[in-house]
C-alpha cells in the first residue's frame, strides 16, 4: 500500500469508531512467557531507534533497549465489542503458536529509589510507517521530574518492518507476523501483553527493572495505538489482566463498561467530530479539549529532532497546508493530570472530574463563538484568552511536501488581528494575567496539573504581537539624570525593544540615545549618559523576528507602541551658593567668612553654616571651601582666599 494511500485509510479509521469483541476472563498466566535478552550494545554507529536527545543523566535517567521474544497467539478481534478469539492452529508446531522477536526501550531512573511506582508501557505508534513515541513526545519532562518509568513497545509488523530496513544489523532479526505466516498484526495484542509481563519480572533472561519494586501498570496508546488498544481493553485485557490503567489519547475507539480497570481518554477536536455514545461511569473518563489538534505542537517539537536524526529523508519535517498548522493549545498537560489522576484512582482515591463535552449544533458541527473557536469541553487559557483561532483541522496544499499529508491531523492556528487583540489586552502585563488566571481555572477545575500553570504562562509570555505594559521607573520619580526604567513586554526570542521620550508639555517623541535596540524589558540612565533636565514621558514597543520552521514561514512583528508610562523629573541644576569673606585678616583676629545657599526649591540635604572662622594660626594664607548637595545629589562648590597678616 502506498504512503498516501496508508494515509487516507488510517485518517477514516482513526476517527471513526471500531468494532471489536470480547471474551470471558482468565490471568496473567495465560500469557505466553517471554525471553528478555539485553540491554543492547550502543556504540558510534548503532543506537536506539529514536533514542531520546533529551540528556536523560539531569533527571538521574538512562534509556536501555532489550530484545522481547517468545511465542504468541494470533487473535482474532473481528466480532463483537466484547469477543476476541484465540486462534489455536497454524504455527511450526500448528498449535497456534508463532514465534516472534521484537524490542522495547526501557527509559527508567538510575536509581530505583527514584521509582514513584508507575510504569508507562505505550504502544508505539506507526501511522508515519515507523515507530513514533507519540505519548512520550508529548510531555517527557513530565514523567522524568516524577519518577515514571516509561517503556516504548514494537508490537506492530509496519513499525518493525522499519527497523529492520533501518538498522539491519541492530534489528534484522525482528519479526512479528511469524516470516508472513500471520496475517497483519494479529499477533501484537499477545506481544504486547508478553511486554508487560516481563516488565513486571515474569519472563524469563534479563528482567528490565530488577530491583523497582511492585509497580503499577498503566497502558498507554496515542491515535492509532490508541485505538487498538480500545480494541485491547474490550477483548484481550479480561483474558490476560497484565495492565492495571489505561491511557487512551486522541481515539475513538469504543470501551466496555464492565470491567474494573479504569480508563482515561483525551481527545482533541480533530477526533471530536460527533458526540460520542459514552457517558462517564465508575471505570471510564472522557475528556475532550477544545481546540486542539490531533498533533500537539508540544509533540512536534519534541520529536522533530529524534525524526529528522533517524530519518533524514523526511528532514525537515515541512507540512504545506492551507492553514498555519499545528493548534497551540497545549493538550499534552491535560494528559499529565490524566495519568496522576488516573494512578489515585487505580489505587482506590477520587476519580478524575467529569468534563464537559463540545457543544454541538449537529452531528459533526461543534458551535464556534464570534471568533470561530469551538465552545464547550476542557478550556485551556489558548482558548479562555485567545489570541488566535486554534482549530482541529486543516488541508493539504496540493503538490506540497511528504508531511503535508498530516495537514488534516495538525489542525491550525491563526492569529487573531492586531485590533482584536488591542480590544482584547490593554497590554502584555493585562494579556498575561489573564492567562494566570485561566489557567488556575482550569487546573483548579482537576485539568490541569498546579505545576502546569507556570508553565501555561510562560508559553504565554512568549506570544509576540501585544504591546508591553507602560514603562514604570524604580525608585524616585524626582532624580538629576539617573532613571531605571522597566515594562513588560514579550520573552520571545529575537526580541528589540525601542524606547522613546517625549517632554511632559510636547508631541513629539523621540529615540532615546543608545536604547533603540534593547534586549531586556529595561533600560538604566546613568550618572555617564544621564537623561536631559526636563520632564518626560516615556513609551516602547517590541520588534520581534520570528525565525522560520519547517511549517511556518518567517516574520517579523512590530506591536504598537504603549501607552505613556509615569512622568519623571530631571533636574540636574546646581543648588546656589554664596561666600562672603573678607579679604585681609590679621593674625589672632576673631575673623570670619559667611556662607549662604540655596536650594531653588529642591532642598538641601544639610543647611549650611552661616558663619564660619578664619584659621588664622599662621601668616600667609587662607582656603574656605564650602559645598552644598541637594536632595537629588547635586552639588556646587565654592571657596574663597583669605590674606593673613600680621597683627
Amino acid at each position: 500500500m502506498s504512503f498516501r494511500r496508508f494515509f487516507i485509510a488510517f485518517t477514516c479509521a482513526a476517527i471513526g469508531a471500531f468494532a471489536v469483541a470480547a471474551p470471558a476472563s482468565a490471568a496473567i498466566g495465560d500469557v505466553q512467557t517471554p525471553t528478555i535478552t539485553g540491554p543492547i550494545a550502543n556504540t558510534a554507529t548503532s543506537h536506539p531507534f529514536q533514542a531520546t536527545d533529551i540528556d536523560l543523566s539531569k533527571y538521574g535517567y538512562e534509556e536501555q533497549e532489550y530484545y522481547l521474544e517468545g511465542n504468541a497467539y494470533a487473535y482474532d478481534t473481528s466480532g463483537s465489542l466484547t469477543t476476541a478469539t484465540k486462534i489455536t492452529t497454524g504455527g511450526p508446531l500448528n498449535d497456534g503458536l508463532h514465534p516472534y522477536k521484537t524490542r522495547i526501550t526501557v527509559r527508567r531512573p538510575i536509581n530505583p529509589a527514584d521509582y514513584n511506582g508507575t510504569t508507562i508501557a505505550e504502544w508505539n505508534n506507526v501511522t508515519a510507517q515507523f515507530d513514533l513515541e507519540a505519548n512520550w513526545f508529548g510531555d517527557p519532562l513530565y514523567l522524568l521530574k516524577h519518577g515514571y518509568v516509561w517503556v516504548g513497545v514494537s508490537a506492530q509488523g509496519v513499525g518493525v518492518n522499519a527497523l529492520k530496513g533501518w538498522n539491519p544489523d541492530r534489528y534484522g532479526d525482528l519479526n512479528v507476523n511469524d516470516s508472513g505466516a500471520v496475517t497483519g498484526d494479529a499477533l501484537s495484542y499477545e506481544i504486547y501483553s508478553a511486554a508487560i509481563k516481563a516488565l513486571r519480572g515474569q519472563g524469563t533472561g534479563t528482567n528490565p527493572l530488577a530491583g523497582f519494586g511492585p509497580q503499577t501498570v498503566i497502558a498507554s496508546g496515542e491515535s492509532q495505538s490508541g485505538s487498538r488498544l480500545s480494541i485491547y481493553y474490550n477483548a484481550i485485557q479480561p483474558l490476560h489482566e497484565v495492565a492495571d490503567a489505561f491511557l487512551l489519547t486522541v481515539s475513538n475507539g469504543p470501551v466496555r463498561t464492565d470491567r474494573p480497570e479504569k480508563v482515561v481518554r483525551v481527545v482533541t477536536e480533530t477526533e471530536n467530530q460527533k458526540t460520542l455514545p459514552e457517558v462517564d461511569t465508575n471505570t471510564l473518563r472522557h475528556w475532550e479539549v477544545a481546540a486542539g489538534s490531533h498533533l500537539p505542537e508540544l509533540a512536534y517539537r519534541n520529536f522533530t529532532a529524534p525524526v529528522e536524526r533517524d530519518l533524514p529523508a523526511f528532514a525537515p519535517l515541512v507540512a504545506n497546508c492551507d492553514k498555519t498548522p499545528l493548534s497551540r493549545v497545549q493538550w499534552p498537560y491535560v494528559v499529565n493530570s490524566a495519568i496522576d489522576g488516573l494512578v489515585r484512582w487505580t489505587h482506590g482515591g477520587a476519580a478524575p472530574p467529569t468534563a464537559p463535552r463540545g457543544t454541538y449544533a449537529a452531528p459533526n458541527t461543534l458551535v464556534r463563538n464570534s471568533l470561530g473557536i469551538a465552545e464547550g469541553g476542557i478550556r485551556l487559557p489558548e482558548v479562555t484568552t485567545p489570541v488566535a483561532v486554534n482549530t482541529g483541522s486543516n488541508t493539504a496544499t496540493p503538490g506540497g511536501a511528504l508531511f503535508s499529508l498530516f495537514c488534516p491531523l495538525l489542525g491550525s492556528n491563526t492569529i487573531l488581528p492586531q485590533n482584536t487583540i488591542n480590544g482584547l489586552y490593554a497590554d502584555f502585563g493585562d494579556y498575561t494575567s489573564k492567562v494566570r488566571a485561566a489557567a488556575k481555572t482550569v487546573s483548579g477545575q482537576g485539568f490541569v496539573l498546579p505545576e502546569d500553570v507556570s508553565r501555561l504562562v510562560d508559553a504565554a509570555r512568549k506570544f509576540p504581537q501585544i504591546r508591553p505594559t507602560a514603562p514604570a521607573f524604580k525608585g524616585s520619580r524626582r532624580t538629576r539624570g539617573a532613571l531605571k526604567i522597566s515594562w513588560v513586554g514579550t520573552r520571545a526570542a529575537a526580541t528589540k525593544f525601542q524606547l522613546r521620550h517625549a517632554r511632559a508639555t510636547g508631541k513629539s517623541w523621540s529615540k532615546v540615545r543608545r536604547a533603540s535596540a534593547l534586549v531586556k524589558p529595561a533600560f538604566r540612565f546613568s550618572n555617564k549618559f544621564p537623561e536631559r533636565d526636563g520632564t518626560w514621558r516615556y513609551r516602547v514597543r517590541s520588534i520581534t523576528k520570528v525565525p522560520a520552521t519547517p511549517i511556518a514561514a518567517a516574520y517579523v512583528v512590530t506591536t504598537p507602541w504603549s501607552d505613556a508610562g509615569t512622568r519623571a523629573t530631571v533636574d540636574g541644576t546646581k543648588p546656589k551658593l554664596k561666600i562672603s569673606c573678607p579679604k585681609k585678616a590679621r593674625l589672632g583676629s576673631k575673623a570670619f567668612a559667611r556662607i549662604k545657599a540655596s536650594d531653588a526649591g529642591t532642598g538641601l540635604r544639610k543647611k549650611p553654616k552661616r558663619r564660619v572662622r578664619i584659621r588664622t594660626g599662621r601668616l600667609g594664607s587662607t582656603t574656605i571651601r564650602r559645598t552644598v548637595s541637594d536632595k537629588l545629589g547635586n552639588k556646587r562648590s565654592g571657596r574663597c582666599v583669605v590674606h593673613v597678616i600680621a597683627r
